[in-house]
């Protein structure tokens, strides 16, 4: 008796060093190492606060994707570049990261569609650049308190931000600037269908200001390289868990244990904070495990999504230096492309390699995305568009998923303050949140947005 006491005593003794050696004692627990949650651990370090960061991916950088060369050059396949002002241009020497204004590769463009694989004439009512964003922001910059791209939304929303963006469109002619809005808000799908809130969401009053005021920058040697820097800064040694998700949480308004687990090595490890920071989209499936309260599964059930790829290609027969557009006449106004749709290829800059986004409904899948790209090269070979070689095949050099894309909610939902509720969950159980279901998908305004939510949480 007295030795199979001991013999348990021993192995509790045993159990308790190891789980002992695999908790780990934080501030703050981030979850998602992409743009925001980067950016948290990033200001969380600056100001001497511990944190540990778990990304579901070998690195970090979410949307942002660089595609290197054999010729040392490098394509930003995903997210290309960053608002020109004080706050990116303060995080990029923050982490010793050089950067130079970004330039289209291209400013050429040819109109294909796609469905056909056709040459087609643009759209009729093609306004420049300029001329397209100031009357855009001229008609939305009544909408001032999305100004910052939060949806800080007044307690009677004006019904206009709820109807569809094609009404808004002809009642301030805005025929001529779809295609510039389409370039910059292709990611909400049949944009013409879509309510007019999610239209300014994606491509509002800071993108316009962004473009017509200061540009946009990009790191020297790709967006890879900001967060490499910002994985040094944050030492990725010890404060990042790479390939990791969180499986199970118990949070209080004391503090929170998040239990995460290795998708490789299948070892869990159970990480102890004051704050717990959740920097993806929060959605049921990827909150299985949590610790969720009534107001967070009802809010969290509403969302519906967009599917979104990103792609390099090469081996295409389309010559370098020009931008091809999808454009479909039989869709008005303005001839844009309907879901499922590559928006353009879109020359990089380094021969023979050209981008494209992928946007669909829920319901596209990543081979099917794949195929679209490949099939729409081959279909404009075919109508002798872009003729391709004999023995040749276009290549996806690289392809990334960004899906779930553009969460959006009901609009009786909308209306019955699902954004106010949802503004109303910062700090409760000790959580917070960041993320494009919170602010504009664009990573400055992120940045800023997130800035906000780590100073809120008193540490």
């Amino acid at each position: 008796m007295r030795l199979a006491f001991n013999v348990l005593n021993a192995a509790l003794a045993i159990s308790t060093a190891t789980a002992a050696q695999d908790t780990i004692d934080r501030d703050v627990v981030i979850l998602g190492g992409g743009a925001t949650g980067t950016y948290a651990a990033v200001q969380l370090r600056a100001q001497g606060k511990s944190v540990a960061l778990v990304e579901q991916k070998s690195r970090l950088g979410g949307h942002a994707e660089t595609l290197y060369l054999p010729n040392g050059k490098h394509v930003n396949y995903g997210v290309e570049g960053y608002f020109n002002n004080e706050l990116s241009k303060d995080f990029f020497s923050q982490l010793n990261v050089e950067y130079e204004p970004l330039l289209p590769g291209s400013f050429i463009s040819q109109n294909v569609n796609f469905d056909t694989g056709e040459r087609v004439l643009p759209s009729s009512e093609l306004l420049t650049t300029v001329v397209a964003a100031t009357l855009y922001r001229n008609a939305i910059e009544q909408f001032d308190y999305l100004s910052t791209g939060a949806y800080y939304l007044p307690d009677e929303i004006p019904e206009v931000l709820l109807r569809p963006f094609r009404e808004f469109v002809e009642e301030h002619a805005l025929q001529g600037a779809l295609n510039l809005i389409f370039t910059f808000a292709e990611n909400v799908g049949n944009i013409l269908d879509q309510p007019l809130i999610y239209v300014i969401q994606n491509f509002g009053v800071p993108q316009i200001d962004a473009l017509l005021q200061g540009g946009y920058i990009t790191p020297k040697n790709g967006t890879d390289e900001l967060f490499n820097a910002a994985a040094n800064y944050i030492d990725d040694s010890t404060n990042i868990f790479y390939d990791s998700i969180a499986t199970h949480t118990d949070r209080s308004e004391k503090g929170v244990e998040v239990t995460i687990q290795n998708s490789k090595t299948g070892s869990k490890k159970l990480i102890r904070a004051k704050k717990l920071l959740i920097a993806f989209p929060p959605t049921l499936s990827k909150l299985e495990g949590f610790d969720l309260g009534d107001e967070e599964k009802s809010l969290f059930s509403k969302w519906t999504h967009k599917n979104y790829y990103a792609a390099a290609i090469t081996n295409t027969a389309i010559p370098d230096g020009f931008n091809i557009l999808n454009t479909n006449p039989d869709n008005q106004p303005g001839s844009l492309p309907t879901t499922p749709f590559q928006w353009s290829f879109e020359y990089s800059g380094e021969p023979g390699y050209f981008m494209s986004k992928i946007v669909g409904e829920d319901n596209l899948t990543e081979s099917a995305a794949r195929e679209m790209v490949i099939n729409d090269i081959k279909r404009m070979s075919k109508a002798g568009t872009f003729k391709i070689e004999d023995g040749r095949e276009p290549e996806l050099a690289a392809f990334a998923s960004h899906s779930p894309e553009t969460l959006m909610v009901p609009i009786e939902d909308i209306k019955n303050g699902f954004y106010k509720r949802l503004y109303g969950l910062q700090g409760v159980k000790s959580t917070y949140y960041t993320g494009y279901t919170f602010c504009t998908d664009y990573s400055t305004p992120l940045w800023n947005y997130t800035r906000s939510v780590v100073d809120s949480m008193g540490l």
